[in-house]
C-alpha cells in the first residue's frame, strides 16, 4: 500500500503530554480530558450530554479501552464526583437520571475495516487484501516445509557431515516449524524490517551454517509471497499495518472535525508510531505519553538515541519513548507533564529514574544532591518482587520488579 512520507503542515505547537509513572494513568487521563487540559475548548460544557460525543480516543489495548469507558461512566462531569453508572454508553448520577454519549474509544492497531469504508479519504482500504486465516496459513506453510530437507543443495547437506538432516521428520514437525515461521513473519512485518537484509548479518564463523537458515527462510522470502498473491490474501501483521497506514493517510488528508487523542502508547510498532505522529499534527489532536522521564540528564537521554552503537540501550524503559519523540521530531522539553502528585511521589519518581540510569552514566550517582533521609523516605513505598526469569509474570512466579504503592 502507498505510504505518505510528507507531513501535514502544523498550524501550531503539538499537544504532547505525559502522566507521571506514580499516577494511575487512565483516571488521570480522564480527569485531564474532562477538565479541558488536553484540547483547547474541549469538552466545553462537560455537563452537556453530547460534550464528548465527537471525540476519538486511541488506547493501546482492548482492555484499556474497556477500563477507560468504565472510568468515564463513573465520573459525573457536572459535579466531579464518583457516581453509579447509568448504562454502558453513558455517565452520570443515577439518582438524577443523567446520561451522555461517550467518545469513540479504539484500541491502537485495531482499525475497524468495515467502518473505514464509510469514512472520507479511506478509499485505500478497498485495495488491501484480507488476512489469511491462522489454520490455512499453518497448513500451507507446513506443506512447503515438509519437503525442505530434500531440496537442500549438496554443499549445504555436506555441512551436516555423516548425520542426515532429520527435520522435519513428520507432518507434526512441519506444523510446529510452520507455527514458528508464521510468528517470525509477523514479527518482521510488525517491525517494518526487510527480509533482504538477512543475507548480510551472519558473522564469518557462522557463514556456512547461515546458508542453512537462509535456505529455510527462502520459504517466506520467495515462495510464500507468490502463494499470498495467488490467493489475494496478506499476512495478518501486514494487513494490520496496511490498515493503520490507511488511517494515517485519512487523518492527514481529511482531518476530522472533532478531537483525536492517543493515550498510553509508546509507539513501539513503526506503523503505530506514524499514526501517533499523524494525530499529534492534527489541529485538534493530542498525545498523552505514559511516564516520560523528566529527571534523566541530557547525557543519559542522548545515550538512548545511540542504540546502533550501544545495543544495551534497547532494554532501557525510556528507549521506546525516546525513539517515538525522535520520529515525531519533538524534544522532551516540549512535553507537558500532567503533574498532580504530592512531593513524596515526585521524589520517588526521581529516585526510580536514577536507579534505572544507563550504566554508562552511573558516575553521576556520585553527584546526587539527595540527602540520605530523603532517599530513605522515597524508598519506603517501594517493594522488590523477585521473578524466576526476565519475562516474569504468571501465578506463583517471583518477579524482580520494583512495585511502587500508589
Amino acid at each position: 500500500m502507498e505510504r505518505m512520507s510528507a507531513r501535514r503542515p502544523r498550524d501550531g505547537k503539538q499537544r504532547l503530554f505525559s502522566i507521571p509513572p506514580g499516577t494511575p494513568f487512565l483516571p488521570a487521563f480522564a480527569r485531564a480530558l474532562l477538565e479541558g487540559r488536553l484540547v483547547e475548548g474541549f469538552p466545553g460544557n462537560p455537563s452537556d450530554p453530547l460534550a464528548l460525543a465527537n471525540a476519538t480516543i486511541y488506547v493501546p489495548t482492548r482492555r484499556a479501552a474497556r477500563a477507560l469507558r468504565s472510568i468515564l461512566v463513573d465520573i459525573n462531569p457536572a459535579k466531579g464526583l464518583s457516581a453509579k453508572a447509568v448504562s454502558g454508553f453513558a455517565f452520570g448520577n443515577a439518582s438524577e437520571k443523567k446520561s451522555a454519549i461517550l467518545p469513540t474509544i479504539k484500541p491502537l492497531g485495531d482499525v475497524d475495516e468495515d467502518a473505514a469504508f464509510f469514512n472520507a479519504g479511506s478509499s485505500g482500504v478497498f485495495d488491501i487484501n484480507p488476512p489469511i486465516g491462522t489454520a490455512e496459513r499453518l497448513l500451507l506453510l507446513a506443506r512447503l516445509i515438509r519437503p525442505w530437507r530434500e531440496s537442500l543443495p549438496s554443499h549445504v547437506r555436506a555441512l551436516f557431515g555423516v548425520d542426515d538432516v532429520s527435520v522435519p521428520a513428520t507432518t507434526s514437525d512441519a506444523i510446529w516449524l510452520a507455527r514458528d515461521l508464521a510468528g517470525l513473519m509477523d514479527q518482521v512485518e510488525t517491525d517494518g524490517a526487510k527480509w533482504s537484509e538477512l543475507a548480510t548479518i551472519a558473522p564469518e564463523d557462522l557463514a556456512d551454517w547461515w546458508q542453512v537458515t537462509l535456505g529455510f527462510l527462502n520459504i517466506v522470502t520467495n515462495l510464500w509471497p507468490d502463494i499470498l498473491a495467488e490467493r489475494k490474501l496478506s499476512n495478518p501483521a501486514a494487513h494490520r499495518n496496511d490498515l493503520i497506514w490507511s488511517e494515517v493517510k485519512r487523518l492527514r488528508t481529511h482531518p476530522p472535525a472533532g478531537p483525536v487523542i492517543v493515550a498510553g502508547s509508546t509507539g513501539s510498532i513503526p506503523a503505530t508510531a506514524e499514526l501517533i505522529s499523524a494525530i499529534a499534527e492534527l489541529p485538534n489532536g493530542a498525545v498523552v505519553l505514559p511516564g516520560l522521564d523528566r529527571d534523566l540528564d541530557d547525557a543519559a537521554w542522548q545515550l538512548l538515541a545511540s542504540a546502533t552503537d550501544n545495543p544495551s540501550t534497547y532494554g532501557h524503559p525510556q528507549f521506546g519513548l525516546r525513539k517515538l519523540l525522535d520520529a515525531m521530531q519533538t524534544l522532551r522539553e516540549d512535553v507537558e507533564h500532567l503533574d498532580d502528585m504530592p512531593a513524596s511521589k515526585r521524589l520517588r519518581e526521581r529516585v526510580v529514574s536514577e536507579a534505572l540510569r544507563p550504566a554508562e552514566t552511573t558516575d553521576a550517582w556520585g553527584k546526587l544532591d539527595m540527602e540520605a533521609d530523603s532517599l530513605h523516605a522515597a524508598a519506603q513505598t517501594i517493594d522488590l518482587i523477585e521473578a524466576a526469569n526476565e519475562r516474569g509474570g504468571g501465578a506463583g512466579r517471583r518477579s524482580r520488579l520494583a512495585r511502587c504503592d500508589q
